[in-house]
C-alpha cells in the first residue's frame, strides 16, 4: 500500500497517510526491521553486562545499557502501528519533539509545559516514568481517535520538567542470559530500569524513560478546549 504526504499544514513536516489515517512520527516501518544479532556476555569499562559480539561502542550503547539495532527508513514498506521506532522515540524524547507530528512541543521563546499522553486507566502521578514522548493536544484528541489501545483508556497531564530516568528493555539473567520476566501487568511489557540500577548493564534497551514532575492532570474536556485552542492560533493570520 502506497503512502502519501499530507497536503495540509503540518509546520513543513512530512506526514505519512496509510488508508487515511495519519502515521505518527515514532511508529515502525516495515522496512526499518533489523536481525538482532546473538547477546553474549562482555566485560566493559562499566563491568560485566551483556553485549554484541560485533558491538559498536558508540551506536549500540548508551547510558551504560545495550540498545536494540533498529533502522531508519520512513514511509518505506508498510507502517507498523504496533511498535516503536527506537531512534526515533529517543531523539522525541531527547528534544521534545510531538509523538506524532515531530514539531518542538516547547516555544523557544516561552518556558511551557509540556503535555504527556498515556493509555492508562488511572491518573498520571507525580513523579511516574514514561518512554511516551511528550503531543500536541491536537495531536493528542488525533491520537484518542484512533488508537485502539486508547481507547480502552487513557490520561493525560502537563508537565513542568522531565529529566531522563532511565530506559525501557529486557533484562538478561547475569547467569545465564535469558531474559527475565517483566514485572509488567501485559507479557510485553518493557522493564522500566533506573540510569543507576546495576542491572542496567544487563538490560537490553528498546527506549528512553522519563520521570514527570509538576503534574497538572488534563481532563478529557481541559484537552478538547486546549485542542481548540491550538486550532484557532494555526488558523490565526
Amino acid at each position: 500500500m502506497n503512502t502519501s504526504v499530507d497536503p495540509g499544514t503540518r509546520a513543513g513536516k512530512k506526514q505519512y497517510y496509510r488508508n487515511g489515517m495519519h502515521v505518527p512520527y515514532v511508529t515502525a516501518w516495515t522496512a526499518e526491521f533489523v536481525p538482532q544479532p546473538k547477546i553474549v556476555r562482555i566485560v566493559g569499562r562499566g563491568g560485566e553486562g551483556i553485549g554484541y559480539e560485533d558491538e559498536d561502542p558508540v551506536t549500540d550503547r548508551r547510558h551504560e545499557a545495550l540498545w536494540v539495532r533498529s533502522g531508519l527508513a520512513r514511509g518505506r514498506g508498510e507502517p507498523d502501528f504496533r511498535r516503536i521506532n527506537t531512534h526515533r522515540q529517543k531523539r522525541a524524547m531527547r528534544y521534545s519533539l510531538c509523538q506524532v507530528c515531530e514539531e518542538p512541543v516547547l516555544d523557544p521563546n516561552a518556558e511551557e509545559r509540556t503535555l504527556h499522553l498515556l493509555g492508562t486507566d488511572t491518573p498520571i502521578a507525580e513523579g511516574e516514568t514514561t518512554s511516551a514522548p511528550p503531543v500536541h493536544p491536537l495531536c493528542a484528541i488525533e491520537s484518542i481517535e484512533n488508537c485502539p489501545p486508547l481507547g480502552r483508556g487513557w490520561a493525560a497531564a502537563l508537565v513542568d520538567y522531565s529529566p531522563l530516568w532511565g530506559v525501557a528493555g529486557v533484562v538478561y539473567d547475569p547467569v545465564t542470559l535469558d531474559p527475565l520476566p517483566s514485572p509488567g501487568r501485559r507479557p510485553n511489557d518493557l522493564t522500566h530500569v533506573h540510569v543507576s540500577d546495576k542491572r542496567i548493564r544487563w538490560t537490553l534497551a528498546n527506549f528512553t524513560v522519563v520521570s514527570l514532575h509538576g503534574v497538572t492532570p488534563v481532563s478529557p474536556d481541559e484537552l478538547h478546549a486546549m485542542a481548540e485552542a491550538d486550532e484557532r492560533r494555526a488558523g490565526a493570520p
